[in-house]
């Protein structure tokens, strides 16, 4: 079987054909069935499956879920569509090492689209995949605090020149901030693998220079805001982003920044945002990109993590020393 024929499931008709078509403007070819109960085989031989389980129950959903990464290797990429759900939910379907991608419902046909492309291509970097083609994408470089002061001011700018309201300015002001302090402080790292920043004091980083430059992607349209924000060490594991929003979320009030560093930075950016897509291609970029909506605040309803094959296997070891939640 080619690893381009994806597997699509879904108790849904109606849904099943939003996936298909989705899947089928990759050029991927698509074997669709509407239950778990259809597969005949030990083992699930495609290497991508697409699977919704906003429809059916508790029960049926880790049923199916269950069916599924038992007849899956760990190389398989699947991809749930849900309803919107808690981020909660969200990390909790994470979770396994085969799941890295969460789709809602609402963005079924633009994102079961663009995680498919960008899984079959292998051609994961870049903002322009989230805004319509032809969108004028703006850039910034910097590798200090006030550089990223500069930045975050540009993109405010340019957020106000294209009438975004105030409240969601504030939004994308704090996300750029996160974002900017993770790529500059929490990134970098020597040649053992060590965080260079690890023992420096937050206050005493400001008078420090990033070794290695960090850019900022950002652009507007009439639905949305999208930014990305690009460090070049490729280091962030899922696992990783994990550990720290779920601590997070179970340590109620007693979060602050001196104790959480970087991990309460990506539970206030996955909280804040209406997609949150994370590229990484270790030892050389990683690149989280996030879309803001104009119009309302929305629950979280894209999520993913691609990895460039050749540092999956290098990822998978997790944080590396000084780099895990304190």
């Amino acid at each position: 079987m080619s690893q381009h024929t994806v597997l699509a499931i879904s108790p849904n008709l109606d849904q099943l054909r939003r996936i298909v078509d989705g899947l089928q403007r990759t050029g991927a070819t698509v074997d669709a069935i509407r239950s778990t109960d259809a597969i005949t085989s030990e083992r699930i031989g495609h290497r991508y499956v697409f699977v919704d389980i906003g429809e059916v129950s508790e029960t049926e959903r880790l049923r199916d879920l269950e069916v599924i990464l038992e007849r899956t290797s760990e190389h398989t990429h699947i991809a749930i569509i849900t309803d919107n759900a808690p981020l909660q939910e969200f990390t909790r379907l994470l979770q396994d090492v085969r799941v890295n991608h969460i789709i809602s419902r609402e963005e079924i046909e633009q994102g079961v689209f663009v995680t498919a492309q960008k899984l079959l291509s292998g051609d994961i970097f870049g903002i322009e995949r989230y805004v319509p083609e032809g969108t004028p994408v703006h850039y910034c470089r910097l590798n200090d605090f006030q550089g990223r002061g500069e930045a975050i001011d540009t993109v405010l700018d340019f957020a106000k020149e294209s009438k975004i309201r105030g409240r969601l300015r504030e939004g994308i002001g704090k996300v750029c901030e996160e974002l900017l302090m993770n790529a500059l402080y929490d990134a970098p790292v020597d040649e053992s693998g060590v965080q260079i920043f690890a023992e420096v004091e937050p206050h005493d980083r400001v008078a420090t220079c990033s070794p290695r430059p960090v850019s900022i992607r950002y652009a507007a349209t009439e639905t949305q805001f999208a930014i990305a924000v690009r460090d070049r060490y490729g280091r962030l594991a899922k696992n990783t982003i994990i550990a720290y929003i779920n601590k997070c979320q179970t340590s109620g009030n007693q979060i602050d920044r001196k104790t959480y560093g970087a991990g309460l930075g990506l539970y206030i950016v996955a909280n804040a945002v209406a997609s949150y897509v994370v590229n990484v291609a270790y030892d050389i970029a990683t690149e989280v990109i996030c879309t803001f909506d104009r119009k309302s605040r929305t629950p979280l309803r894209l999520v993913g993590v691609f990895i460039h094959p050749g540092g999956a296997e290098m990822l998978k070891q997790g944080p590396t020393p000084g780099a895990g939640p304190k």
